[in-house]
């Protein structure tokens, strides 16, 4: 099983510097060509598949051609720091971490300043993509895990989590901070907290990860 902590609280790990950040953000900024976009009005887009998004009508998420084709993009302008998430995350767990070819890798999800993201816009959800990356296969609770990269961090962004279900309850709000990455177990309620309404962009690489067999999958 995986360790306890990824199912009972959140837990945190510094994985870049400011300057590090940085070059990401620059990185990604410059791949706009790539993005899509995620909604009609607002300027929300990712960088990558995401299962929550792309797994129902059109079924993009399981074009066998174009997820290879998002995950080579992928790999070929972020593997370093790919690389660097899969190993910090296999020591953390204790078993060999890293994406596959069956799901689509972790990837980006870029919100650009505007009014709206000034309120509780995001979803309040549980991250049960598994079922739909992964049909027909059983996981334990205990090896399921999801984690947020913030790399462009507006002030007053984060996560917040209702550790036991009730959301009618205030939530534990957990502020982000660039280069340290945020691991949680997906399964408890939790909604992103945007704060995106000023001047800078709101820039995370996002993903989940699950022990099948010996590894550890990385995926989104």
């Amino acid at each position: 099983m995986l360790a306890a902590a990824s199912r009972t609280r959140l837990t945190t790990f510094d994985l870049l510097d400011e300057a590090g950040c940085e070059d990401w953000v620059l990185r990604t900024l410059l791949l706009r060509r790539h993005w899509r976009s995620r909604h009609a009005a607002a300027p929300f887009f990712t960088l990558g598949l995401a299962a929550y998004l792309d797994c129902g009508a059109g079924r993009v998420y399981h074009d066998l051609a174009l997820r290879s084709q998002n995950n080579r993009m992928l790999e070929s302008h972020f593997g370093p720091l790919l690389q660097a998430l899969a190993t910090l995350l296999g020591d953390y767990f204790g078993a060999p971490a890293g994406m596959t070819d069956g799901a689509a890798w972790p990837g980006f999800h870029i919100y650009l300043p505007h009014p709206a993201f000034s309120l509780p816009v995001a979803s309040v959800h549980r991250d049960l993509q598994y079922r739909d990356v992964f049909p027909g296969q059983g996981f334990a609770e205990d090896d399921m895990f999801s984690f947020t990269l913030p790399l462009s961090t507006p002030e007053g962004s984060g996560l917040n989590i209702w550790s036991d279900g009730a959301v009618a309850a205030a939530p534990d709000f957990h502020p982000y901070r660039s280069g340290q990455l945020v691991v949680h177990s997906g399964l408890a309620t939790h909604q992103a907290v945007l704060r995106c309404d000023g001047y800078l962009e709101r820039i995370t690489l996002q993903g989940h990860g699950l022990r099948l067999g010996q590894r550890i999958l990385l995926y989104w």
